[in-house]
């Protein structure tokens, strides 16, 4: 600052102006995002075993198509978990909560070049909702509140539910429910799972299965400046050599989180030239061994339970952190959220006790009851993540039950997740936001809902399911789904293992990205990116 009784010389207030205007356009030119480059990103989950958003729960598939589709609305990832629109331009919701009606976007084009209507949307939930025959969808459970889809014009999409739904909106920005084309639906139903072509801002350009997935800027994007970047490329490799990949500087970030070593290595490697970011948070990522109810070796519930009473999950949180980003203690809801329970609430629940010799004790009493104490199991597991199979075969060696392990490629898991061969699956839901209403919706009835890998239909988990999901008083509600998950837990269709903390390391030059977000399920189109000239590989 000035005194006001010192005047400086003019040339030196112009210098300072100069500099000081200089500064503030040097700061201006580095938060605009800046034209062209293209993503590369490494894929360590595997290939994906479809390329239909309807009929997949595989980040190998959800993490390649997603840039290439378009979404009614979807999760604004800095206001988690609040919606914002893609499609939709704006909304209404009815005073009885009911019905909700959307305006779309003007100008939405496919990347045919074929204008995106109403219709398209219709069509598109139709096909989630009921699914005509030999198309999967794995959201059909979920969606079946919705009565009627209405579609007064063009540009408007009228839906209308059955009853309350307190996450109605949650629901519809799925990122699963990508719109396709009515037009070539009416053609071929199943063309999703064989063509990749939708209104998102990049086009598809080609996959070479083990290589990369390649996209392009989509000129005719509806909004307006994007995107940004010029084009993706997703490289399939291990999840070693993604980070490999990124500690080399041949990628801008993984789509994985990091250990502590890795990310102190890479820093330490790369210096400035990267930034760390989340980690502070749990993810809605918290993969679990679904048991399969129809097997005779896990019918009874009293093996299910001891299964789960095996897991010192307290005792092995402190090494998985040294191993995967997959080590945080948690039930069946994300911890940290408005419904998780404290960790004390949480060690009351079957599995969570504190006492491990004390529950196994007790696992050992009930595989007894039960007539199973030789019992062997055949346990399918994702190749990504062999080491969770490691741990639970070691664990449940612990009560007497013997595992056979079979790490297997996507493809592989896929087809036995169909076919029902096997006694333990493992299961990643890695849903896009963490009300109950979604991710325990896994749990509704197999008959009409084949992402569930339990293979169960409870009548009373319905019960109480629709009981929570139709309660919109924040803290009735709360108690309705920790009776709920302690229900769960007690019947354990499941065996819960560790939720996510997402810590990552990115190029420093790339931008959009920085935020702690709790869910692996956001930005994922890539359409608010970019990167610094000199990031662009």
């Amino acid at each position: 600052m000035t005194h006001p009784k010192f005047v400086q010389p003019q040339s030196i207030v112009l210098a300072v102006g100069l500099l000081a205007a200089a500064a503030v356009q040097a700061q201006s030119s580095a938060a605009a995002p800046q034209r062209g480059g293209t993503l590369v990103v490494p894929i360590h989950v595997g290939e994906p075993p479809t390329y239909d958003c309807h009929a997949t729960n595989s980040p190998a598939a959800m993490w390649r198509v997603a840039p290439h589709y378009s979404t009614l609305l979807k999760i604004d990832a800095d206001r988690f978990p609040q919606v914002t629109g893609d499609l939709a331009k704006s909304w209404t919701e009815s005073p009885d909560r009911l019905t909700y009606r959307f305006t779309l976007q003007p100008n939405i084009k496919f990347h045919d070049g074929s204008t995106l209507t109403s219709a398209d949307v219709k069509a598109s939930f139709d096909r989630l909702r009921n699914p005509p025959p030999g198309v999967v969808s794995l959201r059909q459970g979920m969606l079946a509140d919705i009565a009627d889809i209405e579609t007064p014009d063009d540009s408007t999409v009228v839906f209308k539910f059955r009853r309350r739904h307190a996450a109605a909106l949650q629901l519809l920005a799925m990122p699963y429910a990508c719109i396709y084309s009515a037009r070539l639906m009416a053609s071929d139903p199943a063309y999703p799972a064989k063509r990749v072509m939708g209104s998102g801002p990049f086009k598809f350009v080609r996959y070479t299965p083990g290589s990369e997935w390649v996209g392009e800027r989509f000129a005719d994007y509806f909004q307006a400046g994007k995107p940004h970047l010029d084009g993706i490329r997703l490289l399939s490799v291990a999840p070693v050599a993604a980070t490999n990949a990124l500690l080399a500087g041949q990628v801008h970030f993984t789509m994985q989180g990091l250990t502590p070593p890795e990310v102190a290595r890479i820093t330490a490697a790369r210096g400035d030239k990267v930034k760390v970011v989340g980690g502070g948070k749990a993810t809605t990522f918290g993969p679990w061994f679904a048991i399969n109810t129809q097997r005779d070796a896990v019918k009874d519930e009293r093996v299910r339970r001891a299964l789960n009473l095996a897991l010192d999950r307290w005792g092995a949180s402190k090494a998985m952190e040294q191993i995967t980003p997959m080590f945080r203690v948690g039930g069946l809801v994300r911890p940290g959220s408005t419904f998780a329970r404290s960790d004390d609430e949480l060690a009351r629940l079957p599995g969570f006790g504190r006492d491990i010799e004390a529950a196994r004790a007790e696992a050992r009493k009930l595989l007894a009851a039960a007539g199973k104490r030789d019992l062997k199991l055949t346990v399918v597991n994702n190749r990504a993540f062999t080491y969770f199979g490691v741990y639970v075969a070691d664990q449940l060696s612990k009560i007497g039950v013997q595992v056979e392990h079979l790490p297997l490629d996507t493809p592989q898991v896929a087809a036995r997740r169909t076919s029902g061969d096997y006694d333990l699956i493992f299961d990643s839901p890695a849903e896009f936001v963490d009300d109950p209403s979604v991710q325990l919706a896994y749990f509704e009835p197999f008959s009409s809902n084949r992402a569930n890998l339990a293979r169960v239909g409870d009548p009373t988990f319905v019960e109480m399911f629709q009981a929570q999901l139709q309660d919109v008083n924040p803290a009735t509600r709360a108690k309705k789904v920790r009776d709920l998950e302690a229900y769960l837990m007690q019947k354990s269709y499941v065996m819960p293992l560790f939720w996510q903390s997402r810590k990552r390391v990115i190029d420093a030059g790339l931008h959009g990205l920085e935020g702690d977000y709790p869910s692996n399920y956001v930005k994922l189109d890539f359409a608010d990116l970019w990167l610094d000239p000199a990031s662009r590989k």
